[in-house]
C-alpha cells in the first residue's frame, strides 16, 4: 500500500485501512444495505473549523517551494507528484527487531538509575520525565545508532518525531478529522551528549521534555523552528533521524478479508534516513526497523 502525505496522514490512513477492515467482517447481507461505519471508524471532512490567525499556512508553502529535492526538475515544486525514487545502495541491511514489554520496563528501569545520578540534588525532577514504550526505544535507538557510527564529539545530531496536531490545536478540531494533521519536532544537540555514560536518560528526558512541551501550544516557535530544521537539513553537516509509523497503530491486527498480515514493513525507511515503529505482532510490545549501511 502507498500514501500521499500531502492528502492525509498516519491517523487518517490508519482509520481508513480500519473501516477496510470492519466492511471485510460483515455478511454480503449487510453489506448490500449500505452500512453505516461505526462511531470511531467515520471520517470527518470538513475543514472549516481549521483557523490559522498567524498565517502558518503561506510560511510552509514558501517553505516547501524552497526545498531543493535531488533528482526533481525546479519547475515541479508546486507538483503533487511523488518524489524521485533514490535506488537505495546495494550496501543497505534492514533489521526488524521485536522489543516485549519486559524489556521495555527494563529500559526503563535503566532509565531510572541513570536519573539518580544526573538529578541525585532534585530527585523529583524524575517523576515529570514521560518514559512511554515509544521515548524509550526511540532514545535507546538513537543513542545505538550515533555509537555505531563513531561520531565526532562535536557532530550535530538532529533526532525527530511527527506529532498528530488535531486536539492540541487552539481552537481543537475534531480527532475524527480525515487528512494530514501532523508538525515535526525535534531535539537539537551534538553527539557527545548521546555518547556520555548517562547519555540514554538524557536522550530520555529530552524527548519527554519536547513531548511535554506540545500540550503548552502546539505551535508555539513554529516559524523559528522551520528556518533552523530547513537550515539544517540543506547543509547537509547534522546526523537527522526520524521515525515513521506509530506505537499506536495496530497495523497486525487489521484483516482485509484474506487473514491479518504476517508481515509487515514500511518501506520508505530505505531513502529517508529514519526508523518505524508499530505495535508488535506478538503480544503488547513494540516491533521497529531500521536500514543502515552494511
Amino acid at each position: 500500500m502507498s500514501s500521499h502525505h500531502s492528502i492525509l496522514d498516519g491517523t487518517s490512513y490508519s482509520m481508513f485501512i480500519k473501516a477496510w477492515s470492519y466492511i471485510s467482517t460483515l455478511s454480503d447481507k449487510e453489506k448490500q444495505q449500505y452500512p453505516t461505519l461505526l462511531p470511531e471508524l467515520t471520517p470527518v471532512l470538513d475543514r472549516t473549523g481549521i483557523q490559522d490567525p498567524a498565517g502558518f499556512e503561506k510560511r510552509f508553502l514558501n517553505a516547501w517551494l524552497g526545498v531543493k529535492v535531488p533528482g526533481q526538475d525546479p519547475s515541479c515544486s508546486r507538483s503533487l507528484k511523488l518524489l524521485p525514487v533514490i535506488t537505495p545502495q546495494s550496501s543497505l541491511v534492514r533489521a526488524v527487531v521485536e522489543v516485549s514489554r519486559e524489556q521495555i520496563n527494563k529500559l526503563r528501569k535503566r532509565v531510572r538509575t541513570q536519573f539518580e545520578k544526573i538529578h541525585k540534588e532534585d530527585p523529583n525532577e524524575t517523576k515529570l520525565v514521560h518514559m512511554s514504550s515509544f521515548v524509550l526505544l526511540y532514545a535507546y535507538v538513537v543513542v545505538c545508532i550515533v555509537k555505531s557510527k563513531g561520531l565526532e564529539k562535536n557532530r550535530k545530531v538532529v533526532f525527530g518525531f511527527l506529532a498528530d496536531c488535531r486536539t492540541r490545536l487552539d481552537p481543537p478540531i475534531h480527532d475524527k478529522y480525515f487528512g494530514n494533521c501532523l508538525y515535526s519536532f525535534a531535539v537539537d544537540t551534538e553527539a557527545e551528549a548521546l555518547l556520555d555514560e548517562n547519555g540514554f536518560a538524557w536522550a530520555v528526558e529530552r524527548l519527554s521534555d519536547t513531548i511535554r512541551n506540545l500540550e503548552k501550544g502546539v505551535l508555539d516557535g513554529v516559524k523559528e523552528a522551520l528556518a533552523t530544521y530547513n537550515k539544517t537539513a540543506r547543509s547537509g553537516a547534522a546526523l537527522l533521524l526520524g521515525v515513521a509509523g506509530s506505537t499506536h497503530y495496530d497495523v497486525y491486527g487489521t484483516d482485509l478479508g484474506w487473514g491479518r498480515p504476517e508481515k509487515v514493513e514500511i518501506t520508505s525507511i530505505d531513502q529517508t534516513a529514519a526508523i518505524s515503529m508499530t505495535k508488535s505482532k506478538h503480544g503488547s510490545g513494540v516491533e521497529f526497523a531500521l536500514v543502515l549501511e552494511g
